[in-house]
């Protein structure tokens, strides 16, 4: 890192850390704003939200878009730490077909999403903490091997000077602070998380400079970029912003991966708060769009599936397993079974008259049990709305021969 960058920095100071260098430490939140620059782009995201709410509240099972959308969260987020896995290979190593050789990629994606949904669960009873943080990190590395984090003291904030952008620290482009003050640094950042809001910095902005300073202060050996970005939706669910936890920037800042970490090194560097800000507000905006488009598409292929199985009798058991496979694309019969309460036999009826109908299919190399999938779901999931498309054409082009 080259400290003369930083020296005159409005946003934090430099001090010294190991083999010579100086590392960067972050102001306490607030900087010093002016909400008024920003409030088109504040109306615009707030009005993104507004209709992504409103998808929410027509929701009886609010799971049917919260499943979905949390599976692309943990592959896109992910992916950004260079950590990779299928829909179809992560959904299968959730339902329990644990394939000989399962990829630790894929392990490690699904703990982020379990990370993630522990998290947003855990506030009814704790509010978001610093030990939220610390479980969900605990969460996502867990049982990863060495390479992957298992060395990072899952759970527990750093007692080692890391650096970012390079593999030692002289070629480092930033250095985050020294253990002792990442530490002081948090128990700020908590304290500006739990004040009285009497400041009057709206929530969205709130968000932006909370998300800056937690990947600032960079407080975990690994796994900050996927626990920083969980904390995004966190805060945003406890503020009752977002009125479901379905908001998630990932796909957004993966798409903008450069531009996003120069605005927060520049934020770092000169205190470009205003291009940050203005950059973190497009990406709600975004989406929210994002979102309430996958939700329209989940909720079409919905309607689909139910028209699908009239001609099978409509009966509530096929209905409540099409609306399950939203929540759960791959299953067995068994799970079908425990799901409505039914036997083998009676479950292993309903899966075949929907799997007549066009909406499942089963997968092969599979056995004892054996597993099925819906490709529509997994087809919008993956973000391949044509797909998913021509999967609902042909379903309804079946019915009509």
């Amino acid at each position: 890192m080259r400290p003369e960058a930083f020296a005159n920095s409005p946003s934090g100071i430099l001090v010294p850390t190991e083999q010579g260098q100086r590392a960067f430490v972050p102001n306490p939140l607030p900087p010093k704003l002016d909400p008024a620059e920003y409030v088109g782009s504040l109306e615009t995201a707030a009005s993104a939200i507004g209709e992504l709410n409103g998808i929410g509240r027509t929701l009886d099972n609010p799971y049917l878009l919260i499943r979905p959308m949390q599976t692309k969260e943990a592959l896109t987020s992910s992916s950004m730490e260079g950590t990779y896995t299928t829909v179809d290979d992560l959904l299968l190593f959730e339902a329990g077909a644990f394939r000989s050789g399962t990829a630790a990629d894929t392990r490690e994606v699904s703990n982020y999403r379990r990370a993630l949904s522990n998290a947003i669960s855990s506030l009814t009873d704790l509010p978001l903490c610093l030990r939220t943080l610390r479980n969900a990190h605990r969460t996502l590395l867990h049982g990863v091997g060495d390479a992957r984090g298992l060395n990072k003291r899952p759970g527990e904030f750093k007692v080692h000077q890391n650096f970012i952008g390079a593999f030692d620290i002289e070629g480092a482009r930033f250095i985050p602070p020294p253990p002792d003050h990442a530490v002081r640094c948090l128990n700020d950042l908590e304290a500006f998380i739990h004040r009285e809001r009497d400041d009057h910095i709206p929530l969205l902005i709130e968000s932006a400079l909370i998300h800056y300073q937690f990947e600032t202060i960079h407080p975990f050996a690994d796994g900050n970029g996927r626990v920083g970005r969980m904390l995004i939706t966190i805060h945003l669910f406890q503020r009752e912003l977002i009125k479901q936890p379905i908001l998630y920037l990932s796909p957004y800042l993966e798409e903008h991966r450069d531009e996003y970490i120069d605005l927060m090194y520049e934020v770092s560097r000169s205190g470009a708060w205003g291009a940050w800000i203005e950059f973190y507000l497009g990406a709600v905006t975004e989406s929210a769009r994002q979102t309430v488009a996958i939700a329209d598409r989940l909720f079409a292929l919905q309607r689909q599936y139910r028209s699908a199985l009239q001609g099978a009798g409509r009966s509530a058991n096929l209905l409540a397993i099409s609306d399950h496979l939203f929540i759960e694309p791959v299953f067995t019969i068994p799970g079908i079974a425990s799901l409505l309460g039914v036997t083998y036999r009676a479950a292993q009826l309903n899966v075949k008259q929907i799997e007549k109908a066009g909406l499942i299919r089963e997968i092969e190399n599979t056995s004892n049990p054996r597993f099925y999938v819906a490709p529509g779901i997994l087809a919008v999931i993956r973000g391949e709305f044509e797909a998913g498309d021509r999967i609902a054409t042909r379903t309804a082009q079946r019915r009509t021969k």
